[in-house]
């Protein structure tokens, strides 16, 4: 009776809903809230690529103003009262409340001239993390899942991927479907133990929940016979064993030797504790993991706002450079910023900044970046690319090439369309599909 209802429920759904149909059940069956990041609604190298076996990806919420962190522009009718700070590079500022990584400039790439076409951000979002356009009847993956696409998992038991802070409209693994998932991680401070057997769910109870998934799992897989089921199973049973295993205490940030002194140089802030679960699981072995913070939507009090935000960030990523230094695993983890947009030099009448995708501001670090330079000019108001522009393909391909990816390898969906890491089109003179992204070289150098 059961099998026969479920048949016909998932008879009336489409693919998307079917998948997520079975991802609501094991989680309710199991009492488990790991659920895979699934989404919502020749080679190009230049030199000194491939160096980086990790990758951090900070990912900045909202749209991060340029010109009160990266791009200061002081004295001028757009600049605010952001004054700025030297870099100890001639000609480079950075915003006064980001003097810590000002300090640490020389380890440091920023890219000046990020363009891109939406103010949605949404849109801006998909767009950066990507490098596709939304579209409705695709989900594209993201750079994690790209990447162990690619270059092959890594770890036998811990995830290639992890997504701290990232929320439900992360695209995930899109069209790579949930064997290449990136583990959620809501909050730093708790790890994956909201994914742990709850204590009120006997091992009994578990064992006997999880026979029931498998009687709903043995329905579906008869009804619906697709690889994208086939990678649910494989998602859940890497996640049963991750749960079962010793590397679950990778997870614990207060396990991390020196944890409260640490504490304190991280910061005590949901960026700051990212950063140093980020680093303990790039310690770990784990090749990319993304840290989310919002708050960045600085439509009002810009002034009154930006000194935390700003601070908790420069706090955050200087630490995370110290400590990744102390290890030995700076120059093999590339740590990379980026935003959906930046905000409009025009000061809004609530003292704040809008949306504004004509020009922002990126930072590269570690993994075979050169330090101690700004690729690529905003004109003297912010308000527009002036030179080397980069668009989010562009930004993708740059982290491509630093993991050593190769940026035309064609993977095609299971409706059967050629994607690339960092989007495609069509050679005009072979008609092969090839990249679009270029990596900026100059980082390299």
């Amino acid at each position: 009776m059961i099998a026969h209802d479920l048949k016909k429920k998932l008879g009336k759904l489409d693919e998307q809903s079917r998948r997520q149909f079975v991802a609501r059940t094991a989680k309710t069956a199991l009492g488990v809230s790991v659920v895979p990041v699934l989404g919502a609604s020749p080679k190009v190298l230049a030199a000194g690529g491939g160096k980086a076996e990790h990758c951090i990806f900070f990912y900045m919420n909202g749209g991060m103003t340029h010109m009160d962190t990266f791009d200061p522009k002081p004295g001028t009718e757009t600049g605010g009262s952001t004054a700025g700070i030297s870099t100890g590079v001639a000609g480079v500022q950075m915003a006064e409340f980001m003097p810590e990584l000002a300090k640490r400039f020389s380890d440091i790439a920023l890219v000046r001239s990020m363009t891109q076409k939406t103010g949605d951000h949404r849109g801006g979002s998909y767009w950066m993390h990507t490098s596709y356009q939304p579209r409705a009847t695709i989900i594209h993956p993201t750079m994690g899942p790209w990447a162990a696409k690619i270059l092959g998992k890594k770890h036998e038991t811990l995830p290639d991927s992890v997504v701290i802070g990232g929320g439900g409209n992360h695209p995930g693994s899109g069209f790579f479907g949930p064997s290449l998932s990136p583990l959620p991680i809501g909050d730093p401070d708790r790890g994956v133990q909201d994914g742990e057997i709850p204590e009120m769910v006997s091992e009994k109870q578990f064992d006997r929940r999880y026979k029931l998934i498998n009687t709903f799992d043995e329905v579906f897989q008869r009804e619906f016979k697709t690889n994208e089921v086939a990678a649910y199973n494989q998602f859940y049973d890497e996640t049963l064993k991750l749960m079962s295993s010793e590397d679950l205490e990778t997870f614990k940030l207060t396990n991390e030797p020196g944890y409260q002194a640490k504490l304190e140089k991280y910061g005590d802030s949901r960026i700051g504790k990212g950063a140093m679960l980020a680093k303990r699981l790039v310690s770990s072995g784990i090749r990319f993991i993304e840290v989310t913070a919002g708050g960045w939507d600085m439509h009002n009090d810009l002034w009154n706002a930006i000194p935390e935000r700003a601070g908790s960030l420069d706090m955050a990523l200087a630490a995370l450079i110290d400590d990744l230094k102390a290890e030995g695993l700076f120059e093999k983890t590339l740590i990379v910023l980026g935003t959906e947009f930046g905000r409009t030099p025009k000061i809004n009448a609530n003292g704040g900044r809008d949306h504004h995708p004509r020009v922002f501001s990126t930072m590269f670090a570690g993994g075979g970046i050169s330090g101690g330079q700004a690729y690529g000019k905003s004109d003297n108001l912010g308000m527009a690319v002036e030179e080397d522009p980069v668009d989010p393909r562009d930004f993708n391909a740059t982290i491509a090439h630093a993991l050593g990816m190769d940026l035309n390898k064609v993977v095609y969906s299971s409706s059967g369309r050629p994607f690339l890491v960092a989007g495609h089109k069509s050679d005009r003179e072979t008609g092969k599909v090839i990249t679009e992204g270029k990596p900026i070289a100059q980082l390299f150098s």
